[in-house]
């Protein structure tokens, strides 16, 4: 793209402490301020404040900047609020270009260097960017009101739902050849240990009867083009009969909701826990399996008398996923409850490296949980335990 004569002003914010704290805000000031096209950069506690914005307004007025940029928050948050202060001072709103440097900067990383060297690209990436910027119009358009809605697990059951209810016509698609994605291989779910073959039931008998929604099993979205509101799709059908018979239909729909649901975790790849050689260590889906068939027992058909749950395995580890899975914390405390339903004399040890109960409803159960005579052991980051086979005189097949 050809460059252009700009005098852009960038805006570092440094949200009290949210970003400051970790980002040299100063350090990137001083970068982007030696930036071709940038006639001013400042830092600011708090550039949604009235005060904050008001610099902005003065110095448009003042610098005559005709493009403006603010590293602080997500755009969903304030990009509005910038907005409107540009067209306060009489420049178009969309002269404007926003840096996440605080979710996407600060609040993930706790390197003050890596976080202020990140937050300075981000920041220079913006600057380039509203370099190319022109001044837009609002303008109403007509747009489809069909939605498509990828993933037919309860999220896309959910969303369907809420869409057909609401009079729209809805697509619901999915590669597998049932409805119901994982939770289809759940017995209970947490914290209030509700049944999932009856939530997932109770839906999808909607689903099917539903006059505003069309399903497309065994089908996976091949080609997606157009803009907001008016988008194309390419759907390829794969014929279960005949998998070599590709076939495929456009439809045409305004949004999409992606429910694309997750994937288990291989846990060989972890291979102090002894998952794939040792033969009484499962996953948590092998554990459903049993629990769903309603008896709890060992590969030798016997009722166990000691059971041991691990948290975050394949998570919280620079080694796999450094990030929190989110479900192993209460997927942990729902196998305490029904172990202990089911085999009240079973000894239940739960490891974790930290209890995240962050959900409505979640620390209640934390709470009733560890009344049920539960060993819980923490352990470190840098740590972690180790399963092996027990020996002659011991009193359990594995430690």
């Amino acid at each position: 793209m050809e460059s252009r004569e700009c005098k852009i002003g960038v805006y570092i914010c440094n949200c009290g402490t949210n970003i400051a704290k970790v980002v040299d805000c100063e350090a990137v000031r001083e970068y982007i301020s030696e930036l071709p096209q940038v006639a001013i950069a400042r830092t600011y506690k708090y550039m949604c404040s009235n005060p904050g914005q008001e610099l902005i307004i003065q110095d448009i007025k003042e610098q005559g900047l005709d493009r403006v940029v603010v590293a602080a928050c997500s755009p969903r948050m304030h990009e509005r609020t910038f907005r409107a202060a540009l067209q306060t001072a009489g420049l178009n709103p969309y002269m404007f270009e926003m840096a996440n440097i605080r979710e996407q900067c600060s609040w993930v990383h706790d390197d003050l260097q890596a976080a202020t060297e990140k937050a300075k690209a981000l920041t220079q990436a913006a600057v380039r960017r509203v370099a190319h910027h022109e001044a837009l119009e609002q303008m109403m358009v007509d747009m489809c009101p069909n939605t498509l809605v990828i993933g037919a697990g309860i999220a896309g059951l959910t969303a369907a739902l809420e869409l057909a209810d609401a009079g729209q016509k809805v697509y619901l698609l999915d590669k597998q050849d049932q409805l119901g994605g994982n939770l289809a291989r759940v017995d209970l779910t947490a914290p209030y240990l509700d049944s999932a073959r009856d939530l997932l039931t109770e839906r999808i008998t909607r689903v099917k009867t539903s006059d505003n929604i069309e399903l497309l099993l065994n089908s996976r979205l091949q080609e997606l083009k157009g803009y907001v509101g008016n988008f194309s799709a390419t759907l390829v059908s794969v014929d279960s009969d005949d998998p070599e018979e590709n076939k495929a239909q456009k439809i045409e729909v305004g949004n999409v909701i992606v429910c694309t649901g997750y994937k288990e975790f291989p846990a060989e790849r972890v291979t102090h826990f002894g998952y794939g050689k040792l033969p009484n260590v499962i996953t948590s889906f092998d554990f459903e399996k049993m629990l769903r068939a309603g008896r709890i027992e060992s590969n030798d058909g016997k009722i166990p008398k000691y059971v041991a749950i691990i948290h975050c395995v394949g998570s919280r580890s620079p080694e796999y996923h450094g990030y929190c899975s989110r479900v192993c914390c209460m997927t942990a405390l729902k196998y305490v409850h029904e172990i202990k339903s089911a085999i009240p004399s079973c000894y239940v040890s739960d490891l974790y490296i930290d209890m995240h109960a962050f959900g409505k409803g979640h620390e209640d159960f934390y709470r009733r949980t560890s009344e049920v005579k539960t060993m819980f052991l923490m352990f470190g980051k840098g740590d972690h335990p180790i399963i092996r086979s027990a020996g002659p005189k011991d009193d359990c097949e594995m430690l």
